[in-house]
């Protein structure tokens, strides 16, 4: 598996969720670092270690828990609620991945 860099990884991430919905790119509100907004809330942004925190909400999550619960680019802490972290480790895991994105961004719009 290749290892692409975490701001390629980004770029590729934004660049699917942008097609997924209705989001725009800025700044995080959490620190100096690049996030996603739908409206004022932000629902996703790059954290230093190269994993995305992705607001996929509780009932986006019971949407999607089957089919990526177990994925290896998926971590989700119960204590987040809302939140699920995501550690692609190539732009294949993203590819994988879209259909949980395009649930995170209907569930955020």
């Amino acid at each position: 598996m290749s290892h692409d860099a975490p701001g390629q990884l980004w770029d590729a991430f934004a660049d699917a969720m942008l097609a997924a919905g209705h989001a725009r790119e800025g700044r995080s509100r959490y620190a100096d670092k690049p996030a996603l907004f739908a409206g004022s809330r932000e629902i996703a942004h790059l954290e230093a270690d190269g994993s995305i925190d992705l607001r996929v909400t509780r009932a986006g999550w019971a949407q999607a828990r089957a089919d990526f619960a177990a994925d290896p680019a998926v971590r989700r802490d119960p204590a987040r609620r809302d939140w699920i972290e995501l550690r692609p480790r190539s732009a294949a895991d993203l590819d994988r991945l879209v259909p949980l994105l395009a649930i995170a961004a209907a569930a955020n719009a």
